[in-house]
């Protein structure tokens, strides 16, 4: 992926109809609508942001987002499906471009799907950034960035499970199950390969024979504690690690505890949700990889806002692999409770 990136270390069905999308932006949206009497250029704005699954991690997203937007004197509206279905976020993002915008934020977790839908709004005049996932050939559509890169937070990762494989018994061999809520989603797919990459050059380092594994689990914690137990009851021995592309290692957690097999493993992933965070302090996640969620509302609100007026273009920003342990955890939770 070519990008000019600045900002360093300081992403997720069946058919809807139109009128279902309506209800469901309806219950999974927000409006917050400010003040518009200063008279500034960009004061009293309609901005949009859809994102392709309103769970828990996008809360600082929102708040960012909603933060800068008041500071502007904008309208603002952030919405996104209860539970992801690709129908339902073209739809959502389609009825945004529809209710004529003078910007938009959207996710973009694949190569091709929500194209038509960007090249719309950008044939409508209306000013588009990505946040939080862009996927490979954003840049070809004229768009940019705010979001991590993932493929380089995924190495982060892995250097940090096979650390705490270390920690916890110094095997030297094992599978390391890369965790995945979601299939086909290009930030998880990246992170992916980072980890399957940090694990291979410590193969070849130290002369270790790590293997990984991917499993799929879903965002339903029940689902995927019963898929990471299945896991487990297959071959209890081969498992030496279990490392998530986002906040699986919460499920983890979950699941270790309730067997009595917190410290049997190494267990880490992405993300600073409260679950995650609560493992971290009681010991049953290792570690988490941030990316600085608040940024991708509030610096991507920001670019949008130049290409409203005076119309400067938008670029990549990289909000950075922020590593997240026992020792500055408790600083980190006390930030992210901002946003609860």
């Amino acid at each position: 992926m070519s990008e000019k990136s600045i900002g360093r270390r300081s992403l997720l069905g069946g058919g809807l109809s139109l009128a279902a999308t309506g209800a469901l932006v309806a219950a999974c949206s927000s409006t917050t609508a400010t003040n518009s009497s200063g008279g500034g250029p960009l004061a009293g704005k309609k901005v949009i942001f859809v994102v392709h699954e309103k769970n828990s991690f996008f809360s600082p997203v929102q708040k960012g987002f909603e933060a800068f937007g008041q500071a502007m004197g904008w309208n603002t509206q952030f919405m996104g499906p209860a539970a992801f279905d690709q129908s339902a976020v073209v739809n959502m993002m389609q009825n945004a471009v529809n209710a004529k915008p003078d910007g938009l934020i959207l996710t973009r977790i694949d190569e091709t799907s929500y194209d038509g839908v960007i090249k719309a709004a950008l044939a409508a005049k209306i000013p588009v950034i990505l946040s939080n996932v862009a996927s490979e050939g954003y840049a070809k559509l004229g768009v940019g960035f705010v979001g991590q890169k993932f493929v380089p937070a995924g190495v982060t990762a892995g250097e940090q499970i096979l650390k705490y494989i270390g920690k916890h018994g110094g095997r030297k061999d094992g599978a390391i199950i890369i965790g995945k809520i979601q299939a086909g989603n290009s930030a998880l797919e990246q992170r992916g390969a980072g980890i399957r990459k940090a694990v291979e050059d410590h193969n070849k380092a130290n002369g270790t024979s790590f293997t990984t594994e991917d499993l799929i689990v879903g965002t339903d914690e029940a689902g995927a504690v019963s898929k990471i137990n299945d896991r487990y009851r297959r071959d209890p021995t081969s498992i030496a690690g279990w490392a998530g592309t986002a906040f699986e290692c919460q499920f983890v957690s979950t699941w270790a505890k309730s067997k009595n097999l917190v410290g049997r493993f190494a267990n880490g992933g992405f993300d600073m949700t409260v679950p995650v965070l609560n493992g971290i302090k009681d010991g049953s996640v290792d570690f988490t990889i941030g990316q600085n969620p608040y940024a991708q509302g509030w610096v991507a609100a920001a670019l949008l806002a130049q290409q409203i007026h005076p119309g400067y273009p938008s670029f990549t920003y990289d909000t950075g692999a922020e590593v997240v342990d026992a020792a500055n955890v408790a600083a980190v939770a006390d930030r992210e409770a901002k946003f609860a």
